[in-house]
């Protein structure tokens, strides 16, 4: 999250760098993430025997338990300051969770497993992010140069994924995802071992998030930005292929998005780092609209092709933007919990509100489900706006924080685990 450098300890070999234990744990669970996002909604309708809204219907428990258990396992975090521990635990959790996909069929049995899955898999992703951005800070390196190895992965197996499901049943796709959370565990436990300072504080961290107006403005509208892609993530390959686009084809136009994500984090983070959270975020929004209306009009693989890359701003410049958000306002002491609530309004009620109403919406008019999920971010941007404070208060905050980390970093015996952060 910071690209400030500090000393660095001695150097180790490589193969038991921090670095390359997060790039590989990264690599393998966003390679089971990229096969569930994109092709376990085929699956649950292949397989599980659900239509296109019950699979909306199903995948809004994931959702909804990842609402409710994301802020409170990075609550814990912070207050045991073990988020390896944690990781390491969700990782295992997960393999046992989706492993009961197989056992069950029908909307209701399928969406207690996807419950069941949301409480463990989705989590993890807020703890490990918080940890990355400790053990980036800790031994020099970006937190962008270790979460990019998550989206190259990524984007190698949605094409490849989507190349073996031309030959393959659907039926292989649970199996597949499986392996891969199963690899994920492997990896985990050999995660940098990080142990930090409890939060001792006897008001629940986020309790204390959620008292601040402000911060509860930012997650909602954080939340409906995110939460715009939820008919894409959900709908797009069951869309394009009643237009006769199959699953390789598809896999290689989700990779167009992740690719430009990957050029966003290589060539454009520093540039974009200049610029105002909030800025980032109505710029997100932006990006957002315009994918969206253009994708409810364009059917062909070579349209969709065209404007598919606005994914590096839908998306990823969003993320960025939620992050520099919480480096600069969040305290040290709350950065898990601040990273758990992220990912409860972003993955969790904004994407829910995103699946289901483009779920409903497409019963109707499947490219009138695109035009919602545009209003949707419009929404966000709005809120945003109402986030944004005078240039002379942010300048003038802004300052004061960079001192403050400046200053903590040169009197810190230890590295610091994050740079200190400004109250709003």
């Amino acid at each position: 999250m910071s690209d400030a450098r500090i000393d660095t300890p001695a150097p180790v070999p490589p193969t038991k760098s921090p670095f390359s234990r997060l790039a590989a744990f990264y690599a393998a669970t966003y390679a089971a993430l990229g096969i569930y996002m994109q092709f376990f909604p085929v699956w649950l309708h292949d397989v599980g025997g659900l239509s296109h809204r019950e699979v909306t219907q199903a995948q809004s428990g994931q959702i909804f338990a990842r609402t409710v258990a994301g802020p409170l396992l990075s609550q814990r975090v912070d207050r045991n300051g073990r988020p390896t521990a944690m990781v390491v635990l969700l990782s295992f959790l997960s393999v046992v969770a989706f492993a009961c996909f197989d056992f069950a069929r029908g909307l209701w049995p399928l969406f207690l497993c996807c419950v069941l899955y949301g409480s463990t898999y989705p989590p993890l992703h807020s703890v490990l992010d918080n940890l990355a951005i400790e053990t980036a800070r800790e031994h020099g390196f970006r937190y962008t140069r270790v979460r990019v190895w998550g989206s190259i992965s990524f984007l190698c197996v949605i094409v490849t994924g989507g190349w073996l499901l031309r030959w393959w049943p659907s039926s292989a796709i649970h199996a597949v995802i499986l392996v891969l959370l199963a690899v994920s565990w492997v990896f985990a436990l050999r995660l940098p071992r990080v142990v930090r300072q409890p939060n001792v504080n006897q008001r629940a961290p986020v309790a204390q998030m959620l008292s601040d107006k402000s911060f509860v403005l930012f997650f909602l509208a954080n939340g409906l930005l995110q939460g715009s892609h939820g008919g894409y993530y959900a709908l797009s390959t069951l869309h394009w292929r009643t237009f006769g686009i199959d699953e390789g084809t598809a896999g290689l136009l989700w990779a167009e998005g992740v690719v430009a994500e990957i050029v966003l984090f290589f060539f454009v983070r520093d540039l974009a780092e200049r610029l105002r959270p909030t800025t980032l975020l109505l710029i997100g929004m932006c990006g957002a609209v315009v994918r969206w209306l253009l994708l409810a009009v364009m059917v062909s693989p070579w349209a969709i092709a065209s404007i598919n890359w606005l994914h590096a701003i839908s998306f990823g410049v969003t993320y960025l933007g939620a992050l520099q958000f919480l480096r600069r306002r969040v305290q040290p002491e709350l950065q898990a919990t601040a990273q758990g609530l992220l990912g409860a309004f972003s993955s969790g009620i904004g994407m829910a509100a995103g699946t289901l109403i483009a779920g409903e919406v497409y019963e109707i008019d499947p490219s009138m489900a695109f035009v919602a999920m545009a209003g949707l971010a419009a929404v966000g941007g709005l809120l945003t706006f109402c986030l944004r404070r005078p240039f002379s208060t942010f300048l003038r905050d802004e300052t004061t924080r960079r001192v403050n980390a400046t200053k903590n970093q040169s009197s810190a015996k230890e590295p610091p685990t994050m740079p200190s952060g400004t109250p709003m």
